[in-house]
């Protein structure tokens, strides 16, 4: 069993819709969309990752 922590998030429809195309055209899981566009973010902003 994993131990890393559970996160939820609330997303409007466009968005969820918006989520799943991306996993689906990149053939990753919806979770590893969030969590490279957190890293993304966080970069861009200039937080060292």
């Amino acid at each position: 069993m994993s131990k890393k922590p559970l996160v939820w998030i609330r997303l409007r429809e466009e968005e969820r819709e918006l989520l799943k195309e991306i996993a689906y055209r990149y053939d990753i899981s919806e979770s590893d969309v969030v969590k490279i566009a957190l890293i993304e973010f966080a970069r861009n902003h200039g937080i060292e990752v």
